[in-house]
């Protein structure tokens, strides 16, 4: 694959959807590494949400570009520390966050809420109730199973590091904000101990209290074999424990190129 300065050749790709990453040409064989879940069923567009399994609640996305016939990515979202009984609202706030990246970018969020009682987040319930919400989006719309993301902020990415990294070989790429590897570190979900070097990108307000730490997370992924401004980047804007509008935009051009293929 090879990085250009603009799409106005004709870009083909074995995953399709990947035409829809910026600045990007892909040529490829014949062959298709394409991996659909053909699902079928679900509304679209628009702004939605389902309950599965009685109680578990999400908030995603359909772009107004979606197509049965054309498997797009999919960004999970996780929400920071709520609040008790905020949860949902911070889950809906947080797809309303994305949503316009979705829209002009083609891929599909899907908002979670935490289950803990504060409305944070509780990691093995949590992580359960994504795959519930996972496989029930895969079964009622055509997902690029190579092409699956997750971000979180604070809270969420604390834990999602820990998500990502455990799940090495699941997820293509994933990004955090105002958050660190503290978390992930202490559980033993480590970058050296992850399946695979997925891409990550890492936001934070230069006046976060997570900065440093955050800064410093570059030893312990470039140490395990990440490579600055190819695998992982770090941007540390002006600001502080809070996401900018610029946000979703900044970490989807990233990694919008990351598959598991890669």
């Amino acid at each position: 694959m090879s990085l250009l300065t603009s799409k106005s050749l004709l870009a083909t790709a074995s995953v399709p959807s990947l035409n829809d990453c910026p600045d990007m040409i892909f040529i490829d064989g014949v062959q298709t590494n394409s991996d659909p879940s053909n699902g079928s069923g679900g509304a679209y567009p628009g702004a939605l949400q389902r309950t599965i399994n009685i109680d578990n609640t999400y908030y995603y996305y359909i772009p107004s570009s979606y197509q049965v016939e054309k498997p797009l990515p999919l960004m999970i979202v996780w929400h920071g520390a709520a609040g008790a009984g905020n949860a949902n609202l911070a889950a809906i706030n947080m797809r309303n966050f994305w949503q316009t990246a979705a829209e002009q970018h083609h891929f599909i969020v899907v908002a979670q809420a935490a289950t803990g009682s504060n409305g944070g987040w509780i990691p093995t319930t949590d992580s359960s109730r994504l795959g519930a919400i996972i496989s029930d989006m895969d079964g009622r719309y055509n997902i690029e199973k190579n092409r699956k993301y997750i971000w979180g902020f604070s809270a969420g990415g604390f834990v999602g590091h820990a998500l990502a990294l455990n799940n090495a070989d699941y997820f293509a790429a994933y990004a955090v904000s105002g958050a660190d590897l503290s978390y992930a570190n202490n559980a033993g979900y480590t970058p050296a101990s992850a399946a695979r070097q997925l891409p990550v990108f890492i936001s934070v307000g230069q006046s976060d209290s997570y900065y440093n730490s955050a800064q410093n997370d570059m030893t312990n992924f470039t140490n395990a074999g990440w490579i600055m401004d190819r695998n992982i980047w770090f941007d540390g804007f002006i600001g502080g424990h809070e996401l900018l509008n610029d946000l979703p935009e900044k970490a989807w051009n990233k990694i919008c190129i990351s598959t598991l293929l890669d």
